[in-house]
Formats: structure tokens, C-alpha cells, sequence
């Protein structure tokens, strides 16, 4: 088989793992016969959209973008909510309809905003969580497999070979990963990393006179920002160096709020903070204790939360000062 009948495709998000691999793929292969291309989730660091024009220009490339549109999910699900006409109560006794109320506050706000992550968060009224972690699935895997897909349709490729960085050494669910898959009749995954350790990577990025992306400056990782996963130094990191960002959630757990059926949502709803377990604390005060507000207070205490920490004065909740985040944590 001709080389150019197989088409190779390294995914690309900016990270030291997927520019490593996009690096192998080029210097086997040709520029001209490797494609790169970065799922844009829509809450991505400014640093990782710099970083991508980087590579472009050092490596006389192009890297395709994907952005997924949900604005034809958005109108069947206003459509749904104007004519939810449901009988019947859930298990916890609430009605499964749409309140006229709840119905005027979502279809208010349930609109495309272009900004794929927002606008899956308005589509499912909630932001993910470790239990339900959407955003990975919609906004990177099916929409990276999808572009595949077409590929496969439009350009009659006999053969595509998607290129991952992933490395065993990174978590135990990746430890049994294989270096090559075949995942359908002419669609394999190729994994030329995989036995990697993190100093391996680094030194394949430096032997080819690049930079790996300034975040790793100060994050272990690369990722969404912030990710579900963050941690209380990553908070605070953020809070310190983007104020605008932490804004930003405020604001977006506003209109996912609005759109939701309960009228609240928080994007680290899925945190096991101490004081804010289901039963023992009413609705109000989860949802406030999970809002951005209540997860920077968290953060700025070092050590273990307690319950009773929430009742604090603030002077006694104040950290320090923000420090550098050991690792923010990074969609898989």
C-alpha cells in the first residue's frame, strides 16, 4: 500500500504527551502526510490557543480545529420544554414536567452561545462531574470520531491511523494500554509513546529545538480551565492569575442555572466537600457551598476542610497567599 492511501491523524491538545507524538509522527512520516487535529472544547487556557499557533509556524503546519455545534440538540430541547405536558412524580416526589415557571426561566436563556462547553452545559442544564463526565465524551471523543468518520467518507482513505499520546505511567487506568488498536475495518490507534516516562517526552520536545507549553511553567498538566478535577491549589492559582476566568464560571453557572429544571447549578457540583452532604444540608446551602464563591473559600484553606470551616470568619479562612498548583487536572 502507498503511504499517501493511509491518512494519519494525530489528536492535539496542546499538551507535552500529544506534541511529543504529533513530533514522532512528523519525523517518520513528512509534514505533508501527518494531519493534526485539536478538539476546541470552548474552555480552553488562552496560553494552550497561543501555543497551537506556535507549532504551527515552527513546524510549517496547519492543525485543523473542531468545534461542535449543539444548535440543533438546543432547538429539540427547547421544543421538548415548551411542550413537556409529563404526568407523574420522580422518586424523590417531585413532578417529572417542566413548571411553567422553570419553563419561562430556561427557554429565557437556552440559546446558542458558539461556546461548545457552555452550550453542552445549557443542553444538559448541569455542569459534569466525575459520575457524569459529558464533557470528555460529547466535546472531545465523539466529536474527534465524527471528524474521522467523514474522513473516511469524504476522502475514500482505504486506511486511518489516528497517532495518541498516551502513556501507561500516566494513571492505572492507561497502564494496560496497547501500542497499536484496531478499533474498526481500517481504523487503527496508534500510541508511539506508550512505554514513555514524562522525562522522555520533555527531551523529545527539546531535542527538536521547541518549547513545551508555558503552562507547564506552572501546572503539571494541561488542560480545560479550570477542569471539574481542580484542586484547591489549582483554584487558587486561577483565582490569582485570572480573575476574568473565575468570573467567567460565575457567570456561567448563572445561565446554566437558569436553564436547568431545579434553577441551580454549580460547576463543581461534583466535589465531596465536608458540610454539604444531601440530607444533612438543605438544597440552598449545597448549591451555595458548590457556586464558585463557596469553592474559593474552600480553597483558601490549606490543609482538610471541615464542616465547621464554613462557619468561620473570614480572616480565619484566608489563605497565605495563592501558590503554584501541583497539576490541573486534564479531560482524558
Amino acid at each position: 500500500m502507498m503511504k499517501n492511501e493511509t491518512l494519519h491523524i494525530v489528536g492535539l491538545s496542546g499538551g507535552k504527551d500529544s506534541t511529543a507524538t504529533l513530533l514522532i509522527a512528523i519525523d517518520r512520516l513528512g509534514k505533508e502526510n501527518v494531519r493534526a487535529v485539536f478538539a476546541d472544547t470552548g474552555n480552553e487556557n488562552p496560553e494552550t490557543y497561543a501555543y497551537l499557533e506556535y507549532l504551527e509556524q515552527v513546524l510549517g503546519i496547519s492543525v485543523v480545529r473542531l468545534k461542535p455545534d449543539f444548535s440543533e440538540e438546543i432547538t429539540k430541547k427547547r421544543l421538548f420544554i415548551a411542550r413537556d405536558r409529563r404526568r407523574g412524580r420522580d422518586k424523590r416526589g417531585d413532578k417529572i414536567r417542566w413548571s411553567n415557571k422553570a419553563k419561562r426561566r430556561a427557554l429565557a436563556v437556552l440559546q446558542p452561545t458558539g461556546n461548545p462547553f457552555l452550550d453542552l452545559c445549557l443542553l444538559k442544564g448541569r455542569f459534569p462531574t466525575n459520575r457524569a463526565r459529558f464533557c470528555t465524551e460529547w466535546l472531545k471523543r465523539d466529536t474527534f470520531v465524527e471528524y474521522v468518520d467523514s474522513v473516511i467518507q469524504q476522502e475514500g482513505r482505504p486506511v486511518v491511523v489516528v497517532w495518541q499520546g498516551i502513556r501507561r505511567d500516566e494513571s492505572d487506568k492507561r497502564k494496560n494500554a496497547k501500542k497499536i488498536e484496531r478499533m474498526a475495518r481500517g481504523y487503527y490507534n496508534f500510541r508511539p509513546i506508550v512505554d514513555w516516562t514524562v522525562e522522555d517526552v520533555f527531551r523529545c520536545i527539546a531535542s527538536h529545538g521547541l518549547e513545551p507549553n508555558p503552562l507547564y511553567a506552572t501546572l503539571g498538566r494541561v488542560g480545560c480551565a479550570p477542569c471539574i478535577y481542580a484542586t484547591k491549589g489549582d483554584v487558587r492559582l486561577l483565582a490569582a492569575s485570572s480573575p476574568a476566568r473565575i468570573e467567567r464560571v460565575r457567570d456561567w453557572e448563572h445561565l446554566v442555572g437558569q436553564a436547568s429544571k431545579k434553577g441551580f447549578a454549580a460547576f463543581f457540583q461534583g466535589k465531596e466537600l465536608a458540610g454539604t452532604k444531601p440530607g444533612e444540608v438543605s438544597n440552598l446551602v449545597f448549591w451555595e457551598r458548590h457556586q464558585i464563591d463557596g469553592i474559593l473559600h474552600w480553597a483558601a484553606k490549606e490543609g482538610r476542610f471541615f464542616a465547621g470551616d464554613w462557619e468561620e470568619d473570614e480572616e480565619n479562612t484566608e489563605s497565605s497567599g495563592p501558590r503554584c498548583g501541583s497539576e490541573m487536572g486534564l479531560c482524558e
